[in-house]
């Protein structure tokens, strides 16, 4: 229905603009020693705005993929993507600031999530603005559906100012209903079909963003599990400018796991880990550039430590990393180039090699090695192509070549 309302609108005054992207990835699947598969997978991307539907205020938005494999038949292929599809209603004085109705997508805090529903916002006077979203969840499908209300359904809320003791400060909260599917045969010790119930989040945010003088910004986030009585997300985050060419930026995090409140993994004990960080980069010139970062984080019964440098410049950037603690060590280099040949053609290129040990720090080492080499083709504003051809070696392949092939056009109308 939604679709046939765009094209059957009044075309008088319409704006188009149309974005359609054409992807090639080959590759070659091992299945066994002695048996291989080669794929060709093909993804058909559309990104379409239509505007000045109702004069200025009314539009339309769409953005789905198609995808399937040319090389070898698949159960499920083709498969389609409907990623959003909604009409807009934006006023850019009035007090009914904006209207979504359809597949969208919110953004607000931890008020965000894809539903087929419907998403307002508010203004109040010139600084402050209260909005929200309700709707049925998208299905974990690879079919074009609505999903069932009673099943799976979300709504948040979101309130927002700009001036609030010199503060842009957000508040927001989010409920999501997904009903599990439940066990298909009794358990084996309780010889009962367990079920869940469907309410899977309740959560509050509080979002702060403060500006001191030219040089200083300061970012605070906290997220509160209501139905777990936890904090999910606390983050604070500092960014200083103390000279014209130097960029530092301090970080803290804890975060707890993302275990919804009907999981079963709730059985296994959890434990937060807290993360600490420090960025800095120096503008040499007005192209090049230094970087570095250093990393701390802290488990329960163990920790890891990281850092990393490099520099960047008008074509491209070299850099090192290491990593140290839980989960093992790896450190590496890696480069990435592009260079423009003419106005219109370009050489892309990467390279990396790294050496790592998996789990522990004194288990056995292992190199992988990636790399790859293309070109970009801009022969026109509407129309580029990219060419790329990926090579990776590591302890499971001692080659593995890839070529990704990926080509936009872009459309642009505007009627008045």
């Amino acid at each position: 229905m939604l679709l046939v309302l765009i094209w059957t609108w009044p075309l008088a005054a319409q704006s188009v603009n149309a974005r359609f992207s054409t992807s090639l990835y080959t590759w070659e699947r091992q299945l066994s020693e002695t048996e291989s598969q080669n794929r060709l997978r093909l993804y058909q991307t559309l990104q379409l705005t239509v505007g000045q539907m109702a004069g200025q205020n009314l539009s339309a938005h769409f953005y789905g993929q198609l995808s399937g494999d040319l090389a070898q038949s698949a159960e499920e292929d083709p498969i389609p993507r409907v990623y959003n599809f909604y009409l807009q209603w934006y006023d850019r004085k009035g007090g009914l600031e904006r209207v979504k109705l359809g597949r969208l997508r919110s953004y607000a805090g931890v008020a965000y999530g894809t539903v087929d529903g419907v998403d307002v916002s508010l203004r109040f006077g010139k600084y402050f603005k209260l909005g929200g979203f309700v709707g049925a969840l998208v299905p974990f499908s690879n079919r074009v559906e609505v999903g069932n209300w009673d099943d799976h359904h979300a709504f948040g809320l979101r309130l927002s100012t700009r001036q609030l003791l010199g503060s842009t400060v957000l508040l927001s909260f989010v409920q999501r209903n997904r009903r599990p599917a439940p066990y298909a045969q009794p358990g084996r010790y309780t010889q009962k079909r367990l079920t869940f119930q469907s309410l899977e989040q309740r959560l509050v945010g509080l979002d702060v963003y403060r500006r001191f003088g030219r040089r200083v910004t300061a970012y605070a986030r906290l997220d509160y599990d209501l139905l777990q009585e936890r904090v999910r997300r606390g983050q604070v985050e500092l960014n200083l400018q103390p000279a014209e060419r130097w960029r530092v930026t301090l970080d803290f995090m804890h975060r707890a796991p993302l275990l919804e409140a009907n999981s079963i993994f709730w059985v296994f004990q959890t434990s937060t880990i807290q993360d600490f960080g420090l960025r800095a980069s120096w503008q040499v010139r007005p192209a090049w550039s230094l970087y570095a970062d250093v990393g701390y984080v802290n488990y329960a019964s163990d920790e890891t430590v990281r850092f990393g440098l490099g520099v960047r410049g008008p074509y491209g950037f070299l850099g090192y990393n290491f990593r140290s603690g839980y989960g093992g060590a790896s450190n590496g280099v890696n480069a990435n180039f592009r260079y423009p040949l003419t106005l219109q053609v370009g050489v892309i290129a990467s390279l990396g090699f790294s050496r790592y040990s998996l789990f522990r720090e004194d288990f056995d080492k292992y190199s992988a090695t990636t790399g790859s080499l293309g070109f970009y083709f801009r022969p026109a504003r509407s129309f580029s192509l990219d060419v790329l051809g990926q090579a990776l070696s590591n302890r499971f392949y001692k080659r593995d070549a890839r070529i990704f092939v990926k080509a936009n056009y872009w459309i642009f109308t505007s009627k008045r």
